[in-house]
């Protein structure tokens, strides 16, 4: 009888340490999903009561955010959703020690990636491919699109290009009847450029209608200058198949947008574009105009070498228009 009495002693200590751990760690996940869904909520400038509606009180949010309450995984994916990342994302940063570092290098890299400095993207690439906090599925699709951008912009090598976006596309997207995540998009899109630029016109605007229809379906968008680079390839696209006026349809749609959410992101390659086109229609007056705005733009940002490429083409345009 003693020792059958210190067995289920034996058995309930454990089973106290293994519920104390496991409470543990809820509470940890609790603190730290409480905190990511604030911190994004905030981001997107939402109140608590603008996230809570349509799925749960706003004094949930708040109870919920502040770590007092652990959120079912109805709301939670309702919550997702809302905010346009994957239900998962919550808990990979929970799970994610230095979770600062990595957005820091997320952020580096779309800097590059803006300023065309291909060479700083592929350096930090290689810096990171072993880095283990750069291990889970989410951030290795991340470097291994990059590595793809890099090979085409630096090595010249589309079909390696091709090959490496394609793989980090499907790293996550698994049903290709679907529509695509906010990330998915952004990675489907320099698909589509690359597609373009093998001469691949059809199969490019395809893919674009249908990332346009994709973001429709997310909630709220994290970033939105996602639809400004759609638009702009999808305007280049027609301007190399010949089809002027649909090209400034959607460069047009994009500077309105743009306009809308007063950034200057690709404002200036937008206006170039537009000029471009009215050229090419045989339009110096609308060509000449949309130019001189471009060349504004690109002088407000400091960029020497766009300035310099935009003056010499502007110049060769003017002199096949007169000719």
């Amino acid at each position: 009888m003693n020792s059958l009495n210190k067995i289920y002693e034996i058995c309930m200590n454990e089973l106290t340490w293994i519920l104390l751990i496991k409470g543990s760690l809820m509470m940890y996940e609790s603190i730290e999903i409480g905190h990511v869904i604030k911190s994004l909520r905030k981001s997107m400038d939402l109140s608590q009561q603008q996230l809570a509606e349509g799925i749960c009180t706003q004094a949930q949010i708040s109870k919920i955010e502040n770590s007092n309450e652990i959120p079912s995984s109805l709301i939670l994916y309702k919550l997702s959703r809302k905010l346009g990342v994957d239900m998962n994302t919550f808990f990979e940063i929970a799970e994610t020690p230095r979770l600062d570092y990595v957005r820091d290098v997320y952020k580096m890299m779309r800097f590059f990636i803006r300023e065309r400095d291909y060479l700083s993207v592929s350096q930090i690439v290689m810096q990171e491919k072993n880095n283990p906090f750069f291990q889970s599925i989410e951030h290795k699709q991340f470097l291994v699109w990059h590595e793809g951008i890099c090979d085409f912009y630096l090595n010249e090598n589309i079909h390696s290009s091709v090959e490496k976006i394609t793989e980090a596309l499907f790293m996550t997207y698994k049903n290709e009847r679907s529509l695509m995540k906010e990330r998915e998009i952004e990675i489907a899109n320099s698909l589509a450029i690359l597609y373009k630029e093998q001469g691949k016109y059809s199969q490019s605007l395809e893919l674009y209608t249908k990332l346009l229809r994709s973001i429709k379906s997310i909630d709220v968008m994290k970033d939105d200058s996602i639809k400004l680079r759609i638009y702009y390839g999808i305007g280049k696209a027609y301007t190399d198949m010949g089809e002027y006026q649909k090209s400034l349809h959607f460069c047009q749609k994009a500077i309105k947008l743009a306009m809308k959410l007063e950034t200057m992101y690709l404002l200036g390659e937008l206006y170039f574009q537009c000029g471009s086109n009215y050229y090419r229609m045989g339009d110096e007056e609308g060509g000449s105009s949309y130019i001189r705005k471009c060349l504004t733009v690109f002088k407000l940002q400091g960029k020497d070498e766009m300035i310099s490429f935009v003056e010499s083409l502007h110049d060769k345009l003017r002199r096949k228009h007169i000719s």
